[in-house]
């Protein structure tokens, strides 16, 4: 039998099965340990298993009401409620539509007006400095600082993720240039799939038409760089109007045709 740390190496190595069955093997003998119940939340969590995750976290809070653990997802699950209230709404004919706010946006955004400010600071020195008193070092300059990073920001504003909106009939990827369109009965499959080798776990909600020749899409679902906010409500409102989505690896699609759009 192998123990926690054990059990979180292999979790790290991306051998969940393996890690689900160690984890049954040391909870059978210690329905109660909570440092093993910490590591099926986790894992759940990874593979995009939300609602299995919440269930795992109010075991252990009833186990201990102060786990500091328990304490930091309720906190969690607290700011995803209120994701829910501000960055979604109904929509006409029942279903959900979810706004996104990708952090990519916001990071080059900074970057931009640091490398502004970066700049019109160095021109009160360019008359004090030979350096940067020659044209071609401030337009070098200015190209680095400026120019380069809001061109990102222009590209990543127009392809990035807008809105993911999901109704009974189908559901929808909105960008400013492109918008992805199915009803549920093209799809083929409906997968979150993760991938959890490596020093940065991924976790993607995948959409693969049945139509080979018609483009896939697949939207990073991994917390911290997802673009997407309530994505446990996204999760339950597909399940509410298709199905619950296949929980699978990510790999290398085998499939021919094109390949997916990803946001």
């Amino acid at each position: 039998m192998k123990h926690v740390k054990q059990i979180a190496e292999i979790i790290d190595a991306g051998a969940t099965t393996e890690a689900h069955l160690a984890l049954d093997q040391l909870l059978a003998l210690g329905p109660q340990n909570t440092a093993a119940l910490k590591l099926r939340a986790r894992l759940l969590e990874m593979e995009g298993r939300f609602s299995d995750e919440a269930l795992i976290w109010d075991r252990i809070a009833t186990i201990d009401r102060e786990d500091e653990d328990a304490v930091a997802y309720l906190f969690r699950r607290q700011k995803e409620d209120r994701e829910h209230f501000y960055f979604t709404d109904d929509v006409a004919g029942g279903g959900r539509r979810f706004t996104a706010c990708p952090n990519s946006l916001i990071t080059f955004s900074a970057i931009g007006l640091v490398g502004c400010l970066a700049f019109l600071g160095m021109t009160h020195f360019a008359d004090a400095t030979a350096l940067l008193a020659d044209p071609r070092m401030m337009l070098s300059i200015f190209t680095i600082c400026v120019i380069m990073p809001w061109v990102a920001i222009v590209l990543i504003y127009l392809r990035c993720l807008r809105f993911v909106t999901v109704t009974p009939s189908g559901i929808t990827i909105s960008t400013r240039l492109k918008t992805h369109q199915f009803s549920w009965n093209e799809l083929g499959t409906v997968s979150l799939a993760h991938n959890l080798s490596g020093k940065s776990p991924r976790l993607w909600l995948t959409l693969e038409p049945k139509d080979e020749q018609t483009r896939g899409v697949h939207i990073d679902m991994t917390l911290g760089s997802t673009a997407l906010r309530a994505r446990a409500y996204l999760i339950r409102e597909i399940t509410r109007h298709h199905a619950e989505p296949a929980y699978v690896v990510l790999a290398s699609p085998a499939r021919k045709g094109r390949k997916p759009a990803r946001y």
